[in-house]
């Protein structure tokens, strides 16, 4: 039997993972671990009750998987940590494309506030501080994000797209930016290909039509747990393509992943 093992399981992408992984049916075992602040509470998953374990004295020699959300651990378990949003996305739309395929990209991707640790919580006392005269905490944004947005050192996520085979040799310009989005993550990309296959590959993954008014967030709050990324594209000219890409950063694009993870490691046991 395969032991699951989620950290930083007080969280709020816990419990998106935890609601992904409900259906996933298999021989694991789920155990939860988070710091002295959450240690005690419980979660239901799959009819029964799991308690929230305290980290320093959880022993995670056994585990074979890990879903490290507070990225602390350290073993040979076959291991999940949430990824850049842009990366991750980019992946998946350009995953099925061969090598050098894109031979220029440039756009904007808006991060939310839920990329950082806290960010969520952090955010929501900035907005009612500022509804309240008062000067927000900075913390963990390095100034007010509320109404805001905020710039980003986007090397290392030029670096790790370039790891993607349609993206090592391409010119990549990306202003990244800390958006005030509690969870939903925008990128506005223009991809540059001589090959009329690549740009057609591009043009079919839309799943909407692009239109003035769009709403980039759901106008719910928040997307259904299975909700995939919307995609719209637009054909530029013969040799370019620009995408407007949206999803919930927990659940679409992390969450999803972690799904993946646990689903290749119960088929690689069976």
């Amino acid at each position: 039997m395969i032991e699951l093992v989620i950290t930083g399981a007080g969280s709020g992408l816990c419990d998106s993972v935890l609601e992904v992984i409900e259906a996933v049916e298999g021989e694991y075992r789920l155990r939860l671990v988070d710091s002295m602040e959450s240690a005690g509470e419980a979660r239901r998953f799959q009819g029964r009750t799991v308690v929230i374990e305290l980290d320093s004295e959880a022993d995670l020699a056994t585990a074979n998987v890990v879903f490290d959300l507070n990225q602390t651990y350290s073993g040979d378990a076959i291991v999940f940590v949430p990824k850049l949003s842009l990366f991750v996305m980019l992946k998946r739309l350009l995953g099925d494309l061969g090598a050098d395929a894109i031979s220029t990209i440039h756009g904007v991707v808006r991060e939310p506030a839920v990329e950082q640790s806290q960010g969520v919580e952090a955010l929501a006392g900035q907005v009612t501080q500022l509804f309240n005269g008062r000067d927000p905490e900075p913390k963990p944004f390095g100034g007010t994000l509320a109404f805001n947005a905020r710039t980003l050192d986007e090397a290392a996520l030029v670096e790790a797209l370039q790891g993607l085979d349609a993206l090592q040799t391409a010119d990549i310009s990306l202003e990244r930016l800390q958006s005030d989005s509690f969870y939903t993550v925008h990128a506005s990309l223009w991809l540059e290909s001589t090959d009329p296959k690549v740009i057609d590959s591009m043009m079919a993954k839309a799943t909407d039509t692009y239109a003035a008014g769009l709403s980039i967030s759901p106008d719910s709050g928040r997307v259904d747990h299975d909700a995939a990324m919307r995609v719209f594209a637009r054909k530029v000219s013969n040799d370019w393509v620009h995408l407007m890409v949206t999803a919930d950063l927990e659940k679409t694009i992390w969450a999803q992943e972690a799904k993946s993870v646990l689903v290749n490691a119960l088929g690689t046991a069976s």
